[in-house]
């Protein structure tokens, strides 16, 4: 596809914004509506195998019914499906700015407790949103690469490649889905619940407050602290609790776990303000010799 080609009579593409391994995302130009630029998720089912290609699509597909029914801030908003010449098209709000895993790259060392603290109950907003749907959603890729800090709101959690309905009481999932090192033991045997969504969450914390990857089907964690001694116990303990093995050793909710950080928020924000009112006051203005 070329700059230029008008999809559904409506989408004007200007450029790409990036590809994987069967799907691109191009900037298009909405011809209908003055002013708004959208991002056009493609599936194009030439470049892959007849053997691979039923399995994408039923990804694509259970994708596309999950975002046009999602409703929340820091979700893309999805707003058309199509099909068009053998290809199938995603449209969704463009979001703007850098995932975490680039900022942890271009910082190339341990974020602030307090900022990645301040992330995780973002996340876990929107994680409580979708485990609260019926039936409930697990995400099952969170890590830092999916997780945008958009520069005109709160985080967005994109690709939602693999996130998947969890219907208790029926067999769980038929194939393995995840990414190494991020995804919990029952991901990979087909058994995804909401609180593998917390194993995730707590694995993108360590790296974010480490600066040290998760090692792929390693399924053990050292305490956080020998990386960051700066890490107070109470993070190191909620990190550890998320990353157990067996997952009803994992805080019991996505509600729970915002709890625990919007508490290490608050005492963050206390400690610098003690720290304020003691500091000596500070001449700001010039100086009295001159």
């Amino acid at each position: 596809m070329e700059p230029g080609i008008l999809l559904a009579g409506r989408y004007r593409v200007e450029r790409l914004l990036g590809e994987g391994a069967s799907s691109r995302v191009w900037l298009a130009r909405d011809t209908r509506e003055r002013g708004h630029v959208w991002a056009i998720k493609e599936l194009d089912f030439r470049a892959i195998s007849p053997t691979d290609r039923s399995e994408a699509l039923e990804l694509f597909e259970r994708e596309a019914g999950i975002l046009l029914r999602l409703r929340h801030p820091s979700l893309p908003r999805v707003i058309h499906r199509f099909t068009q010449d053998g290809r199938e098209f995603l449209v969704m709000e463009r979001v703007e700015g850098p995932t975490l895993a680039d900022v942890l790259r271009q910082r190339g060392e341990p974020l602030e407790e307090s900022l990645v603290a301040t992330w995780g109950v973002q996340i876990c907003e929107v994680l409580g949103y979708l485990h609260g749907l019926r039936p409930p959603v697990v995400y099952r890729d969170l890590k830092p690469a999916n997780v945008m800090v958009s520069v005109r709101g709160p985080l967005k959690l994109v690709d939602f490649g693999i996130a998947r309905p969890m219907r208790p009481g029926r067999p769980g999932d038929t194939t393995a889905y995840g990414t190494p090192g991020y995804a919990p033991p029952e991901q990979y045997q087909g058994r995804a619940e909401t609180r593998s969504d917390l194993y995730a969450l707590g694995a993108t914390l360590f790296e974010l407050l480490t600066a040290r990857d998760p090692q792929p089907f390693g399924f053990a964690f050292p305490p956080a602290r020998e990386f960051n001694p700066a890490l107070s116990l109470e993070m190191e303990d909620l990190l550890s609790r998320c990353l157990q093995v067996d997952p009803a050793r994992r805080p019991e909710s996505a509600a729970v776990m915002r709890e625990e950080l919007e508490a290490r928020t608050r005492q963050t924000r206390h400690w610098l303000a003690r720290l304020l009112v003691r500091r000596p006051r500070r001449n700001l203005g010039r100086d009295s010799r001159t």
